[in-house]
């Protein structure tokens, strides 16, 4: 399990205003968060690949995407 300490008084508020104190809510929002991050850092990683002439077939993208985020 992992805690996160938010020592930010400006966040917080606007945590509590958006969540109210729902634990659950709370971690369910940051985990979207993360998860939207990793797939914005992977499509960067493509367009690098993609320019540098390092493309793959389409069906073999789809079919790797499917299996990483479902």
């Amino acid at each position: 399990m992992l805690n996160i300490e938010i020592d930010n008084p400006e966040l917080e508020a606007s945590l509590q205003q958006l969540f109210g104190n729902n634990q659950q809510s709370i971690a369910s929002a940051f985990a979207e968060f993360v998860q939207h991050r990793k797939i914005k850092q992977d499509v960067g990683v493509s367009v690098t690949q993609l320019t540098a002439g390092e493309g793959l077939p389409l069906q073999q993208v789809m079919q790797d995407i499917r299996r990483k985020y479902e």
